[in-house]
């Protein structure tokens, strides 16, 4: 069970796992106490959470020197790395500024769950009304046009044009807004110039690469349409462009002839970001595109929710995916066809004990939902689990939108069980601040709920927070180890 002890301001809830012998030892940044792990229960420090903009920097809270420690130093080997911008960043054009942290817990929980209608209606085929121009009704991403959670720069064109944009694992396009504009959201910043850049052409409609995206539309070149479940989207000429990326030693390299959206009428608001990236397992994503340059491989390592919002988390390709600690777990990477990177999950147990409910299996990491989302049998098997193991009053979390809450009021300490997620050859063991978030100084949140008969699985960015997880589509495997993500 995971113990919360008050301290006087707001610390750190990142936990660090170490095996010695039959005990583990759970560190809490900040905190000076260290509590252990024994069978089926784990102790962590509770924290106050009055200022959230009392952070503590990077640099005092990691575990150095240990040989069991999943702490790595930044990667050397030759590869590609992105910062990934947290929504809330005061650099991120998705953001609100100056938040409390309340606020974000509740913005958070309510994009999850729009998130998870809107990937219910892909899977419908819901909102095939986007355009009159064509009969293409296959949507492909859940992401809505302002409920992205990371972004990146996308370098585009020569010279290099920058843009903000969001990052979705669920979706195959990469696409900018482009200069004519016929109908483009408000966007800050410049919008994509054709005219500007040399190597900027458009793609015939006999081309291999037009041939293999699925929305394309002939007039007479290649043009697209992509929508997503919200009813925004995205329409325009479907090109080739020069993309820049960062190897990981910090110099620039230029892949040419990358096939991009140059959108000339985009409906939504995508935040005020210039556009998306999707790292999906279509042929017209970025991860799909740059196939062998970068072993088709690639990895990011969230940092805790917690963490300042300016915090950046990594996104790796190439050799620098890779996870060269102990302690790794894979899991197969099914449905190879599909957008989705689907793994399967078989069960839950809470305390160590198999949780009533059984799932379908299908089951997505997502690092643009912020909950954990369960099928509702296994939701429901969980919820029972934990109400009978957590000895304490019903808590009110409605103000955020959490279905489970306790009150520890005047506590300064308490208990709740461990989790344990089985996947298909792998256990996913995380600790209790991947899953029990505190919104306030005496109240506790399970940050796992319902999906709402979605009939799917999501692995939501909190419960990956400080875990590096690796997609390996040559191998048909996704990876995952802990890691303290901002030392990467």
């Amino acid at each position: 069970m995971a113990n919360f002890s008050r301290n006087g301001h707001m610390q750190t809830q990142f936990m660090r796992v170490l095996l010695l012998a039959c005990l583990s030892f759970i560190y809490i940044a900040g905190a000076t106490s260290i509590v252990t792990q024994k069978m089926n229960f784990v102790s962590v420090d509770k924290t106050e959470i009055n200022n959230i903009q009392n952070r503590r920097s990077k640099s005092s809270n990691r575990i150095l020197n240990d040989s069991n420690s999943t702490t790595l130093s930044k990667q050397s080997e030759e590869g590609f790395r992105v910062e990934l911008i947290h929504r809330d960043s005061p650099s991120s054009y998705l953001g609100l500024k100056n938040i409390t942290r309340l606020e974000r817990l509740r913005l958070a929980v309510q994009r999850s769950q729009e998130r998870a209608r809107n990937l219910a209606a892909t899977q419908n085929g819901y909102g095939a009304s986007f355009s009159q121009k064509t009969t293409t009704t296959d949507f492909t991403s859940p992401v809505a046009s302002d409920f992205g959670a990371y972004l990146m720069q996308l370098k585009l064109g020569n010279p290099v044009q920058n843009f903000q944009a969001i990052v979705d694992t669920g979706s195959d396009l990469v696409w900018v807004q482009c200069n004519p504009c016929r109908s483009c959201y408000n966007q800050q910043g410049s919008v994509f110039s054709p005219s500007s850049s040399s190597t900027y052409k458009q793609l015939p409609c006999n081309s291999p690469k037009c041939s293999k995206f699925s929305n394309r539309i002939c007039n007479p070149n290649c043009q697209y349409v992509y929508q997503y479940g919200d009813q925004s989207g995205t329409m325009g000429d479907f090109s080739s462009e020069t993309i820049t990326m960062t190897t990981t030693t910090g110099s620039s390299q230029q892949i040419p002839d990358f096939a991009f959206g140059c959108g000339h009428s985009n409906m939504g608001s995508f935040g005020g970001a210039g556009g998306l990236v999707g790292l999906g397992q279509g042929s017209a994503s970025l991860t799909t595109q740059l196939g062998t340059q970068i072993q088709r491989k690639f990895s990011y390592c969230l940092v805790s929710f917690d963490d300042a919002p300016s915090t950046t988390s990594p996104l790796f390709f190439g050799s620098a995916a890779d996870l060269r600690v102990p302690g790794v777990r894979s899991t197969p990477i099914l449905k190879q066809g599909s957008t989705y990177y689907y793994v399967g999950l078989g069960g839950v147990s809470v305390g160590g004990k198999q949780a009533s409910g059984s799932a379908t299996g299908l089951t997505i990491f997502d690092s643009g939902t912020t909950l954990t989302l369960l099928e509702d049998p296994v939701y429901a098997g969980l919820k029972s689990a934990f109400q009978n193991s957590i000895h304490l009053p019903p808590g009110d979390g409605s103000a955020a939108g959490f279905d489970l809450c306790f009150d520890a009021t005047g506590l300064t300490s308490y208990d709740v069980p461990t989790l344990s997620l089985h996947f298909t050859k792998a256990d996913f063991n995380p600790p209790a601040a991947n899953y029990f978030v505190l919104v306030d100084s005496n109240t506790l949140c399970l940050a796992i709920a319902s999906s709402q008969g979605l009939g799917l699985s999501i692995i939501g960015n909190i419960m990956q927070q400080n875990y590096h997880i690796k997609y390996d589509r040559g191998k048909f495997s996704l990876s995952f180890v802990p890691t303290t993500c901002d030392s990467l």
